[in-house]
């Protein structure tokens, strides 16, 4: 749940250029959010019971129909791509306009949580076009910015009324990076701001360290006993993802789902 006062600003705290405003939720909340990228409802329950069973709410930001996540918020998880399934269901697609092309893609995969009010785009793509849609449609903020582990992170306000909550952390640029070697602590999460972390299910339930062992079950994807037989052994994105769990459970860290923290900024 929110507490304490929280600010807002545009960029740093204290920003010369846009005075922070004060709004009622911690400004160090922690922020547990996934992609779901297409991954298989097993994987989803997975990641759900990890999180539920130390009363821990996050935002799931889904790809396809179907996705269940019980008491947890569901976002969109839109992919622009070419050679998304979404992109190819547009007759003459290739025809359309880039507007066009955005719509239909939002509107689709709005039918899959039609409660949703936010958004994260596949492979992080952002068109300042997207944003009239969003509003067009009902979206009210964004998570598609990300600026790994820099501090002092805030929500800021972009043009159609589309508040961006900006990412801390994601699985994926660690397994690329190799920069925290999946420790908690080198996340400094005591650092000021807030911190959104990304996590995808597949990665967490193969406990992937690299992009590597990531491939090599791209063959099985959807098959969670071939999955849970290539978890690996050691550090890597399930031992980090529970180690942060227990780490905020126990130390009674402050949680939020992306849209509490959306309606923070609006009612401020």
């Amino acid at each position: 749940m929110l507490s304490r006062a929280g600010w807002l600003a545009f960029g740093a705290e204290g920003s010369d250029m846009i005075p922070p405003q004060k709004y009622d939720f911690d400004p160090n909340v922690i922020c547990f959010t996934f992609d779901v990228e297409w991954a298989s409802q097993p994987v989803i329950d997975d990641v759900r019971s990890l999180l539920d069973d130390r009363g821990i709410v996050g935002t799931f930001f889904v790809t396809h129909a179907g996705v269940d996540v019980g008491q947890h918020e569901r976002g969109l998880h839109p992919n622009f791509r070419r050679n998304g399934d979404v992109y190819r269901l547009l007759q003459d697609a290739s025809s359309r306009s880039d507007d066009e092309v955005y719509e239909h893609v939002l509107q689709t995969v709005l039918s899959f949580a039609p409660e949703a009010i936010g958004a994260r785009s596949h492979s992080l793509f952002f068109d300042s076009s997207l944003l009239p849609i969003y509003e067009q449609i009902g979206l009210e903020y964004d998570a598609t910015f990300r600026l790994e582990l820099v501090s002092n992170l805030y929500p800021f306000w972009k043009q159609h009324n589309i508040v961006e909550i900006p990412t801390y952390y994601a699985d994926y640029f660690d397994m690329v990076s190799q920069k925290t070697g999946f420790r908690a602590e080198n996340l400094m999460l005591d650092a000021p701001g807030m911190k959104v972390l990304d996590f995808h299910p597949n990665l967490v339930y193969i406990n992937a360290p690299d992009t590597a062992s990531y491939d090599a079950t791209r063959s099985f994807y959807h098959d969670p006993e071939r999955l849970a037989a290539s978890r690996h052994e050691g550090a890597g994105t399930r031992v980090l993802f529970l180690e942060l769990l227990d780490y905020v459970a126990s130390n009674k860290k402050t949680t939020a789902t992306l849209g509490e923290i959306n309606a923070a900024v609006r009612a401020g």
